[in-house]
């Protein structure tokens, strides 16, 4: 299994539109993200986790060539209104691409993307998919995808765990609150990738240190943030979360397990 962060920005990105805080006007290459989106190759297979607005910058910038199937966290637009480029996937693979998301997500985004089954389009002119309502796991080939239920402040939304290739991951892009019945299925993690939005509280997403304590709490091997703000400077965040093993990752960042 191998992974790759193509965004670890919140909703507006970083550099925010209109500001000029040490962050936003950084040079460092590794203070500017994109929205949430991670690209995960297990078991042969190639998966997307949600579709951002920058999506068709993500899949070129780092390399995306092929997507077997797309699992979507929520109907929030920085996370599914890059959704109509996968299109090109589906076109270069002559292939409907299975599209998994909670039902209300799913119900949202066949009004949001309704020409998607219009016949009149040819085979690339809109993404060709097959919309999947997700309550349960499922398996794609030798990987296991399990959804994840969490809280979004007053919202229940998915993160998923994959499982394949003798490792598991878990990706909680945004959060709020973690059950007991959801931190349950987060045991034995290879990885635990979770959202950590900017050091002070805020009602929809963890802070800074509500993360942390779930990260260590999980006894994941690897720790990751992700759904950053430009509230947190790279080099500061890293060295706050060092004696942690907590890393921060950067747009473009690859591991392999």
């Amino acid at each position: 299994m191998h992974f790759t962060f193509l965004g670890t920005g919140t909703s507006h990105g970083v550099p925010m539109i209109g500001c000029s805080c040490e962050v936003c006007t950084s040079t460092n290459p590794k203070n500017k993200r994109r929205r949430c989106s991670l690209y995960v190759v297990a078991a042969g297979k190639h998966f997307v986790f949600d579709t951002p607005p920058d999506f068709r910058d993500q899949v070129l910038t780092f390399g995306v060539e092929r997507v077997d199937a797309v699992f979507l966290t929520h109907l929030h637009a920085d996370h599914i209104f890059g959704f109509d480029d996968v299109r090109r996937f589906s076109d270069l693979q002559k292939e409907y691409i299975p599209v998994y998301a909670d039902p209300e997500t799913m119900q949202q985004m066949r009004i949001k993307f309704d020409y998607v089954d219009r016949k009149s389009h040819s085979f690339g002119g809109v993404p060709r998919v097959q919309f999947i309502d997700q309550t349960q796991p499922v398996q794609i080939g030798d990987a296991r995808i399990t959804p994840l239920p969490v809280q979004h402040g007053t919202q229940t939304i998915y993160g998923y765990r994959i499982d394949a290739d003798k490792a598991s991951l878990a990706y909680i892009p945004d959060c709020s609150h973690i059950s007991s019945e959801t931190e349950k299925k987060l045991q034995n993690l290879d990885v635990f990738i979770l959202d950590a939005l900017r050091p002070h509280p805020h009602p929809t997403h963890f802070s800074t240190e509500e993360s942390a304590h779930w990260l260590q709490k999980s006894g994941a091997k690897k720790r990751f943030v992700t759904h950053l703000t430009h509230n947190n400077e790279h080099n500061k965040l890293q060295t706050t979360l060092n004696p942690l093993q907590i890393t921060v990752p950067w747009d473009g960042l690859k591991i392999q397990l």
